[in-house]
């Protein structure tokens, strides 16, 4: 049977295949779009192909349709064979490299013979590729680069992608009566930004029953092994997932075990110890008399240790335990500190959805604000944001104003920051914005000095508010540009613009350390959406995550203000700390 996961993997290499060959960007982005959409189901496409239902999926035309039908009934893909005939198909993991891209991939194969990763970097290393017309010594350090980080990866999935499969499977063992409690552990409860596999812990009267449920689950491609009180499967978006039933007294004891991470639970054991106590999956044993507390829940765990509950997102050993000692763990930021969104695209750029509809969407999820904050001319877009067409956006914000009740939209940007640290919009369009967000779209291999010369330059400017997606990383796709994070904290102090913490779950960006650190400067931060259309609201709980994992506490971010609080701040003048 084939899985979502080798179907969509045959499809993403048939798009960089035929990016490989130049085929209509068009044609590319629809196969890529389909893969994607694979990757991300719960359930059998192989099931759906059978029943003659793909194009009820998303994404899904006649024509990815027919692909699919076809890897179904084969195992493989005719057109891809084809082009493995035209191309060596290793070359797909050229192709894949960071700086890389299809146009290198086939000018080093065309001109030096490069088609494994491994003649790559024996390439970059021995000269070869620095001497290519268009390439360069710069171009061959990152690729070498690139291929050192690609290794030490690994294989871990996005929180994004796995906590929506986490929540499915709580939500449906919850309703097996047999059920009594059901919670994820692992880094998903901890909200880490890439996850490697699933840990579920439950209680339940008939352990069977739950196991059993389990298995079955719409979601399970493959049973790796079943017992009564334990199960691992294999989802069909390739994620492990192992669930374990245990008593109602060890609740709180697996849970807790289950939930730190390695370090946090060896200073646990290290802390039990010195207080003669012994401390495991398995009870809170008092070393001199043998007696074994059982816990139902990780509160009662804590406090037999004399330590204040500590959330699960700070549960990384990075001084959470002497704080929960010595009772002073913050109290940190939660979802409904939040008031708005300070980072929102609409029509009059790249977003979906209008003006009006990403207010109400807004105002749906109970916000109060949000700032419209289209890209501007730079980035080449066909509908991005000029200062000739200003006028016209002003205008239709100050009519959805009018039409909502207890809700405000802002006037604002995402400012490009142009390679040589210009901002694209002047400044005297953008005194007319109540937010200005400025970002770096381009110019990625820069060096740091130049990287820190936009940024500083642009964080000098008078009307910019905060800087979006600081580093520019993508998690697993794109490493950050060469940003001196100490200096940009400090400079952001200095100059009284905030940071970003980008919700999306491709970027969190700042991360946690990093917003920790800004806090710890006297740094404000903005936790925005930068949704694209109004689903992307959503995203914000794992932008609330991030600040969580970075200590962060409500009076440290901007959004967390009232209407009336964020529009009197707007109208002072930027002020910051004085240079050290």
């Amino acid at each position: 049977m084939a899985s979502n996961t080798e179907i969509a993997k045959i499809l993403d290499t048939l798009a960089e295949m035929m990016e490989l060959d130049e085929v209509n960007r068009f044609k590319v982005i629809s196969v890529e779009k389909a893969a994607k959409r694979i990757a991300g189901l719960n359930y059998s496409v192989e099931e759906r192909a059978r029943a003659g239902a793909l194009t009820e999926i998303p994404d899904i035309g006649k024509s990815i349709a027919a692909k699919i039908e076809e890897i179904v009934a084969t195992g493989k893909l005719g057109e891809l064979e084809e082009y493995f005939q035209k191309y060596p198909p290793a070359l797909v993991e050229i192709e894949r490299i960071q700086g890389v891209g299809p146009r290198t991939a086939r000018k080093v194969w065309e001109e030096l013979g490069v088609s494994t990763m491994a003649e790559l970097e024996a390439a970059a290393l021995d000269g070869s590729i620095a001497a290519l017309p268009g390439m360069g010594q710069k171009s061959a350090d990152n690729i070498i680069k690139a291929i050192g980080r690609l290794r030490a990866r690994g294989h871990r999935l996005l929180l994004g992608e796995v906590l929506p499969i986490a929540e499915e499977s709580v939500a449906t063992l919850m309703k097996v009566p047999e059920a009594r409690n059901v919670t994820y552990a692992g880094s998903v409860r901890r909200m880490r930004e890439t996850v490697k596999d699933l840990d579920i812990i439950a209680t339940a009267s008939a352990p069977e029953a739950l196991t059993g449920v389990f298995c079955q689950l719409p979601m399970v491609a493959e049973v790796i092994g079943s017992g009564p009180t334990k199960c691992s499967v294999r989802t069909h978006t390739g994620l492990q997932i192992d669930l374990r039933v245990v008593p109602d007294g060890l609740y709180g004891n697996l849970l807790q075990h289950f939930t730190g991470s390695r370090e946090h639970n060896v200073a646990l054991r290290e802390l039990a110890i010195s207080r003669g106590l012994k401390v495991s999956e398995y009870g809170v044993e008092e070393t001199g008399t043998g007696k074994v507390h059982e816990c139902d829940t990780e509160e009662e765990v804590y406090a037999l240790l004399g330590l204040d509950y500590i959330p699960p997102e700070l549960r990384e050993e990075t001084g959470e335990i002497e704080a929960a000692a010595a009772g002073k763990l913050p109290r940190l930021i939660e979802a409904g500190d939040l008031k708005g969104d300070l980072h929102v695209h609409s029509d009059w750029s790249d977003g979906h959805a209008t003006i009006e509809e990403m207010a109400l969407a807004t105002q749906e999820r109970g916000y109060k604000y949000l700032a419209i904050s289209d890209h501007t001319q730079s980035l080449g877009m066909v509908e991005g944001l000029t200062p000739e067409r200003l006028d016209g956006q002003l205008e239709e914000i100050s009519r959805v104003n009018m039409r909502l009740k207890g809700f405000h939209v802002f006037a604002s940007a995402e400012v490009d920051v142009r390679s040589d640290g210009a901002l694209d919009f002047p400044d005297e369009y953008l005194a007319r914005l109540d937010f200005v967000t400025v970002s770096i779209h381009s110019g990625f291999n820069q060096s740091r000095r130049q990287i820190m010369k936009r940024l500083s330059a642009a964080m000098e400017n008078p009307y910019v508010r905060s800087i979006g997606h600081p580093t520019g990383r993508l998690i697993n796709r794109r490493e950050p540009y060469e940003v001196d994070i100490d200096k940009l904290i400090d400079m952001a102090a200095r100059t009284g613009t905030a940071l970003e913490i980008n919700s999306h779950f491709q970027r969190l960006d700042l991360n946690d350390r990093h917003a920790r650190m800004a806090q710890e400067a006297g740094v404000k931060l903005v936790i925005n959406s930068d949704a694209h259309r109004p689903a992307h609201f959503d995203m914000l709980r794992y932008g609330i995550a991030t600040a969580r994992r970075g200590w962060i506490g409500a009076g440290t971010v901007l959004n967390t203000l009232t209407t009336a609080k964020l529009e009197k701040f707007l109208k002072r003048p930027k002020t910051g700390k004085p240079a050290k």
